[in-house]
């Protein structure tokens, strides 16, 4: 059988609506996906900000409370810095038999101020464990912006 002009445009036009509505779905539907990702990023970054700030607040608050901890934790720090780095020729004719003696203090006083500070920063619970448990509040929280995310999205179901 041959087909005429008028059935083949009948045709034609039913596979462009139907081929039209899938695109016009595909699009909110990728719209939606689009949303929910903003949101969930929106609402996450709140969370890490918040965390930071918390976390900023207490280590100022911390270094205003007990400044001579800080003063020791640089010099720590310096110490162990200087004792990565290479001595000078100079350094060694200036210093000669004493040099030992000072890297030993300095050695002796970087690992006393590193317990210290260890055991400083275990009292604000800024030590692996407590590290965890506000890294597992932040998942909870974030689980918990995902899940009402959803909800919010479906219509309150």
């Amino acid at each position: 059988m041959a087909t005429t002009d008028s059935e083949s445009d009948t045709g034609s036009a039913t596979d462009q609506t139907s081929g039209g509505g899938l695109r016009q779905h595909a699009s909110e539907a990728y719209e939606t996906a689009r949303q929910k990702t903003a949101e969930f990023y929106g609402v996450a970054r709140e969370n890490a900000t918040s965390a930071y700030e918390t976390t900023r607040q207490q280590a100022a608050e911390t270094i205003d409370t007990y400044p001579l901890a800080a003063v020791i934790g640089g010099f720590a720090i310096g110490a162990l810095i200087a004792g990565l780095l290479p001595r000078t020729e100079r350094e060694n004719e200036a210093l000669g038999p004493i040099g030992g003696k000072i890297n030993d203090a300095a050695r002796e006083a970087a690992f006393a101020a590193r317990d210290a500070g260890r055991d400083k920063l275990d009292e604000l619970g800024l030590n692996r464990e407590g590290l965890s448990e506000r890294l597992g509040e932040f998942a909870t929280s974030a689980s918990e912006a995902i899940r009402n995310s959803r909800r919010s999205g479906n219509g309150g179901e």
